[in-house]
């Protein structure tokens, strides 16, 4: 499972309206709003007669700004979760600021079905 491209899927909306969605970290070559994905790793969900039923998946999706993003948080939030995401947690009533930098995290867990090939 490639959490990270699920992810940009569910976010293709927010990079069609010019900001930029990527993965990795804070990137100080960006002078404005953008939004990184970190993938936090997969694990096995569900199993049946030895075998994986299911494969979980978690990411961390952060908004760096030079303001507070609530609004960009909530979308966020609402286009992760019609994508089949869960929302997991995140610091969404404070957010951070290092260097004049405002940093707001929210971590994602998608569950997929193994398919036997």
């Amino acid at each position: 499972m490639d959490i990270i491209k699920l992810a940009a899927d569910a976010l293709a909306p927010i990079a069609a309206d010019g900001i930029t969605v990527q993965q990795g970290w804070y990137d100080e070559n960006i002078h404005k709003t953008h939004v990184t994905l970190w993938n936090l790793g997969t694990s096995p969900e569900a199993h049946s007669d030895d075998e994986n039923d299911v494969i979980g998946g978690d990411v961390q999706v952060t908004i760096f700004s030079a303001q507070d993003e609530v609004a960009l948080a909530r979308r966020i939030k609402k286009l992760m979760v019609a994508a089949g995401f869960t929302w997991t947690g995140g610091d969404q009533d404070d957010t951070q600021s290092d260097g004049g930098i405002c940093v707001k995290p929210q971590r994602f867990h998608y569950d997929k079905e193994e398919i036997e090939e």
